[in-house]
């Protein structure tokens, strides 16, 4: 037997004046009565002490790991709208979670502990289509810039109507989404800067009716 516990026999709390943090399941008291932990096994009753100190979990790795999450739960936060729920959302479902949670758990480490991202780490997307192939960029006009791919469609997941999504965002991190109707086989798309003046660009192919999106790439605009 752990030298922690003690079976008891017909243990009762009724001879003490207590404290008491605990519940009563199956007619059986359990849980924190005073300085005890009361608990259950196999049909007998065990006592043991409530620890006198919790160790507090405040290391340097543990306190900026908490920072990183933090950041991504915020930068969730402002972009639930417009990037979560329609390009996160079907993916966590996929996976049995809430897009929320998903992202969390793909960019935590993208973050540090004073809240701002690694824009190379940074992922807008799963990256589960087929991907944006040989994306470079050339100036159109005075104040229009052009994207061009490489046209690879070759399955149902690189499909040549893959939608082009192409996201904006500033240093406060809100994404905006650009409006943009381009598709994979058309192979260019032309965007005012004027119009549409952000400090970094994320595009990535989607399909929507398997609500799937390529990785996300991202263009430095600064």
């Amino acid at each position: 037997m752990n030298r922690n516990y003690k079976e008891v026999e017909n243990w009762s709390a009724s001879t003490y004046i207590v404290k008491i943090m605990a519940s009563i399941k199956d007619k059986l008291l359990t849980g924190l009565v005073g300085p005890v932990i009361i608990s259950h096994r196999y049909g007998k009753t065990y006592i043991r002490s409530k620890p006198s100190q919790v160790k507090n979990p405040r290391t340097p790795g543990q306190i900026t790991q908490r920072g990183k999450f933090k950041a991504a739960t915020q930068f969730v936060s402002r972009n639930l709208i417009e990037l979560i729920r329609p390009y996160w959302n079907p993916e966590g479902k996929r996976n049995g979670m809430s897009g929320q949670n998903l992202f969390c758990k793909l960019n935590t480490h993208a973050f540090n502990s004073e809240g701002f991202p690694d824009i190379k780490k940074l992922k807008f997307t799963t990256g589960n289509l087929g991907e944006l192939n040989n994306l470079r960029l050339e100036m159109a006009g005075d104040t229009t810039i052009r994207f061009i791919w490489d046209d690879n469609t070759r399955d149902k997941k690189t499909s040549e109507d893959n939608q082009l999504k192409l996201f904006g965002m500033n240093l406060d991190q809100v994404a905006k989404e650009i409006p943009c109707n381009a598709i994979r086989k058309e192979k260019s798309f032309v965007l005012d800067i004027n119009k549409h003046a952000f400090s970094y660009l994320f595009c990535f192919f989607w399909n929507p009716v398997l609500q799937l999106a390529s990785k996300s790439e991202w263009i430095d605009c600064n």
